[in-house]
C-alpha cells in the first residue's frame, strides 16, 4: 500500500490537468464579453440614447446629455422602445405612456430599459447615482 506522502502526489498529478483546463475554459469565456462589448450599443458616452427596437444594436432616433430639473420632449415614437443609460453616475428618468398610463422608469448608471409597446414622452437626467 502506497504512504500516504506518496498518494498526494498522484493526486495533484491528476488533477493538474483538470486545473489547466479549466484556466482554458475560463480564459475563453472571459474573452467574450469583451468582444460583446466592442459590438454593443451604439449609444456613446455620456449620453442616455433612444432607439425603436428591443436591443441597442441598431441606430438611436434621440440621445441627450443634459442634466435638467424638467423633463425634456422626446420625439413620439410608437412601437418597441429600448433606452440606454451610458452615463456612469448619473440616474435617467425615462418618462413613457404604456397602455394608456403614464409611467416613470429610473435608470441606474449604465443601464438599458426596454418596453414592448410604448412611447416616450420624456427624459430628466439627474446628476444623483442613485434612483
Amino acid at each position: 500500500m502506497a504512504s500516504p506522502e506518496n498518494a498526494r502526489p498522484r493526486w495533484k498529478t491528476r488533477l493538474a490537468p483538470l486545473g489547466v483546463a479549466a484556466a482554458a475554459v475560463l480564459s475563453m469565456t472571459g474573452a467574450q464579453p469583451a468582444a460583446a462589448d466592442t459590438q454593443g450599443s451604439t449609444c456613446p458616452y455620456p449620453y442616455v440614447c433612444f432607439y425603436n427596437s428591443l436591443d441597442y444594436y441598431g441606430t438611436y432616433f434621440q440621445r441627450y446629455r443634459d442634466v435638467t430639473s424638467t423633463y425634456q420632449s422626446v420625439p413620439a415614437r410608437s412601437g418597441y422602445l429600448t433606452v440606454v443609460n451610458t452615463r456612469n453616475d448619473d440616474v435617467a428618468y425615462v418618462r413613457y405612456i404604456f397602455n394608456g398610463q403614464t409611467q416613470v422608469q429610473c435608470m441606474r448608471p449604465g443601464t438599458s430599459f426596454g418596453v414592448t409597446n410604448g412611447r416616450a414622452t420624456g427624459i430628466r437626467i439627474s446628476s444623483s447615482s442613485t434612483c
